[in-house]
């Protein structure tokens, strides 16, 4: 066979014949799957005389439908198939149209039926957009019951079957002449749409469910990230008036506001007067970890209790001199001991043996 003569996009005519009234919407090829499946159990549960005509762009793309149209063959008096390769059940059952590269319809989602108490269109242009699966790729969808409308699509998909199959169209013609585009009537239309919406309605029940799986998870997350705050940095109380905070690891902006947070806390549950923030497991102290620290010193000072740094090493203290912070206002110590002690000292107390003379 020849080159043929390219016809034009099913879609495009669709959407000029619709328009004003009828606007595409976006749909992804699951949403589109969806549709085709509710038009053909109305047909295959019905059991209903039909004709039908489908373009599924590439075979590998209806394979996983194969079963689906054995049984609509079944049924139906008539079923085009038009994809860039050959289906994979027996001719006799379908009329396959395999398209050419290039071909317009290659580029088109479409399902056409035609029964005696309905007929519907649905048709879809691939956006070619990138898609991590399948499923997500995206298409300007249409979905039209109007006779006059499918009318023209079937002015537009018969002479590609003349073209491409001159030795199967006569059959085709001969079918659909039996099944003319009509109005909807009956129940059938009823049960396409209540499917729908059903369909319309187990979405929103995933998605809801999905919504509230992520809430649920983001909770958990909350309360994993308060329990290693309070890990990493504790509230120990030593001696009457007397707290410490040990600082392990690093400290970003969230667990520095945190870290705050938990020392305040402590300060006014226990009514301390001194604070020791040990950051001996501190890996690094930079400008930002410095200004978190002179901010929690002074909001300390602010509920009347002295902070005492310890575990200052001395690559600590040159990095913080280099920084240019100023630490000269506030007590601090290179070991804990020596904060502790420092401690005392502020409270007015002392360290001393047991049965030493004053």
């Amino acid at each position: 066979m020849g080159t043929l003569p390219r016809v034009p996009s099913l879609f495009h005519l669709m959407r000029e014949k619709l328009a004003p009234d009828v606007i595409p919407f976006m749909a992804t090829k699951a949403t589109l799957v969806d549709l085709s499946h509710t038009l053909e159990d109305c047909i295959l549960h019905n059991r209903l005389p039909s004709v039908i005509f489908t373009g599924f762009q590439e075979s590998s793309h209806w394979r996983k439908e194969t079963q689906r149209y054995l049984e609509l063959a079944n049924i139906a008096s008539a079923v085009c198939i038009f994809a860039g390769g050959l289906p994979a059940f027996p001719d006799e059952q379908h009329i396959a149209v395999t398209l050419e590269a290039g071909d317009p319809l290659r580029q088109e989602w479409f399902l056409l039926v035609l029964t005696e108490w309905f007929c519907a269109l649905l048709c879809g242009l691939d956006q070619q957009l990138p898609a991590e699966r399948e499923a997500e790729r995206r298409f300007e969808t249409l979905l039209t019951f109007q006779p006059e409308a499918i009318t023209q699509a079937l002015a537009v998909l018969i002479p590609v079957v003349e073209r491409y199959r001159p030795d199967r169209a006569a059959e085709l013609v001969q079918a659909h002449t039996r099944f003319p585009p009509r109005p909807p009537s009956g129940p059938y239309i009823t049960q396409i749409v209540s499917e729908i919406v059903s369909h319309l309605q187990r979405r929103y029940d995933q998605e809801h469910r999905l919504v509230m799986e992520i809430q649920a998870l983001s909770a958990q997350q909350q309360v994993l990230e308060t329990m290693i705050a309070d890990l990493g940095a504790p509230v120990i109380p030593l001696l009457e008036g007397v707290i410490l905070m040990p600082i392990i690891g690093n400290v970003d902006s969230r667990r520095a506001q945190l870290i705050m947070e938990h020392l305040l806390t402590g300060i006014a549950e226990r009514m301390s007067d001194v604070a020791i923030i040990d950051i001996t497991g501190m890996p690094i102290v930079d400008t930002a970890v410095a200004n978190y620290l002179l901010q929690t010193i002074r909001a300390t000072r602010l509920l009347g209790a002295q902070v005492i740094i310890t575990g200052i090493r001395p690559s600590v203290a040159q990095a913080m001199i280099n920084l240019g912070i100023d630490f000269s206002q506030i007590i601090t110590r290179s070991t804990l001991r020596e904060g502790i002690e420092a401690a005392l000292g502020v409270l007015g107390y002392e360290i001393r043996r047991k049965g030493t003379a004053d």
